[in-house]
């Protein structure tokens, strides 16, 4: 498989608001990555993985179901031709070689991977997992994901849930501690985004950053003024100036580029 320069720029994949949610979700992860011929990887803890399937353009396209205890040897079950799917452990060593994939991707993977393990601090898992993916994508790789906001109201309101109830959501992220966390696991050119309306569903993305995140919910604010009371656009106008909305927002997306 041919390996991409760690200068290669990154995709150009464009959301398009009114196509089918299956499609703008296969859209948003083909953003940070030029995919073609390359080998994807999704993970996830649920019933079924969220992004990749026989539409996508890669050459290998792997679905990968993390599990908790041991079931003795990982579960390989061909699909169709370059399509695979897999199970494997999260208390043992994610069963790929190293530098494997292009790209890999985190739909929910790190919260739902918290709230599995209660007894570990939802960063450190991350933390722990965004090095093991470091670990199996070739340099210039791409990790790509989207996560609760742990710093958002719905955030806190999940915190205190799962401290009192062992609640399975969980925000293993915030706006704040996204990029260290992925910074220390080895990746560059990182971007955090809040992502809305839902990750299920998205159709945009706004960088975290103070100055875009303002432009884009100005934007966002004068598109539905007419919908609002005046009281209520001018306290919405107020958070939006001191760029307060990217800690409020629910949901986040992020990239980063393994370093060479």
């Amino acid at each position: 498989m041919e390996q991409r320069s760690c200068d290669e720029p990154a995709g150009t994949t464009a959301l398009r608001p009114y196509e089918l949610a299956s499609a703008r979700l296969r859209a948003i992860y083909q953003l940070p990555a030029m995919v073609d011929g390359a080998g994807v990887l999704e993970l996830y803890l649920q019933d079924h993985g969220r992004v990749v399937d026989g539409e996508w353009p890669a050459r290998q396209v792997v679905s990968c179901r993390l599990f908790g205890g041991d079931r003795g040897s990982p579960v390989t079950t061909p699909m169709i031709g370059r399509l695979q799917g897999c199970e494997a452990s999260y208390d043992e060593p994610l069963p790929f070689p190293a530098a494997s994939f292009d790209l890999v991707i985190l739909h929910h993977t790190l919260d739902d991977l918290a709230a599995a393990l209660p007894q570990r601090h939802p960063r450190q898992v991350a933390e722990e997992w965004l090095a093991r993916i470091a670990s199996i994508l070739r340099p210039g790789g791409v990790v790509a994901g989207c996560g609760r906001n742990g710093s958002s109201p719905r955030g806190w309101h999940w915190h205190r849930r799962a401290v009192a109830s062992g609640s399975p959501k969980v925000a293993a992220l915030n706006v704040l501690s996204c990029q260290r966390v992925l910074l220390g696991a080895g990746f560059r050119d990182i971007q955090v985004c809040n992502l809305w309306p839902d990750p299920q569903a998205p159709s945009t993305l706004a960088a975290v950053e103070v100055e875009a995140s303002r432009r884009a919910f100005r934007y966002a604010l004068e598109s539905s003024r007419d919908s609002l009371s005046r009281s209520g656009y001018l306290l919405r106008k107020a958070v939006v100036e001191l760029g307060l909305n990217r800690f409020l927002e629910p949901h986040l997306f992020y990239w980063g580029r393994r370093s060479c």
